[in-house]
């Protein structure tokens, strides 16, 4: 709740939460439905200082996959608890970020939009990378939240410079040249 007061007192608009999946045993049912009345009740506080909570995917979370993801949002109130769609994560995780959209259209919060590569050979089989130069299909997901008039915050977020031959700023610059030029969008 301090990081919600924090949040709130600096004029913040959300709060994001996420977790990490257990590492020395399998994941049950209980830890879905505990994970979902956890974000209720949290959501419910940060609500009484008007600040809404959104559930961030991610790798290595217990809403890596998309039907974790849907476990978890099934055991949550959704008057407390949103979905901040993380596009990249979700494709990555085996799923298909326009159908998450469309599903979910009446609890997205705000979203990350960020692109990923596979990779062959890898300890880390994936990387993320600026827009447009990954597998994640952008055009489509911007046509799903046309379709279901979404109005929030979509952030453009990339976890770590893919080439390091370029610098945080040089990769911002192309991520925001592909959504100007690419897809119309004004940034």
């Amino acid at each position: 709740m301090s990081h919600a007061k924090f949040l709130h007192d600096a004029g913040g608009k959300y709060l994001q939460v996420t977790d990490d999946r257990p590492k020395n045993r399998a994941i049950t049912s209980a830890d879905y439905k505990r994970l979902g009345q956890l974000l209720t009740e949290v959501g419910k506080r940060t609500a009484d200082l008007g600040v809404p909570l959104g559930y961030h995917n991610h790798m290595g979370s217990l809403g890596e996959h998309p039907e974790e993801v849907d476990q978890i949002l099934e055991a949550t109130d959704p008057r407390y608890a949103k979905l901040e769609l993380d596009v990249a994560h979700y494709f990555q995780g085996g799923g298909d970020p326009v159908k998450c959209i469309e599903k979910y259209s009446d609890r997205l919060l705000f979203l990350h939009i960020k692109d990923v590569e596979k990779l062959p050979d890898a300890k880390k089989n994936y990387r993320f990378v600026e827009l447009g130069r990954g597998q994640v299909d952008l055009p489509a997901i911007f046509k799903a939240l046309d379709k279901v008039k979404f109005r929030g915050w979509a952030i453009v977020e990339l976890d770590d410079v893919p080439d390091k031959t370029r610098t945080p700023k040089e990769c911002a610059a192309m991520s925001k040249k592909y959504l100007e030029e690419k897809l119309g969008i004004t940034v």
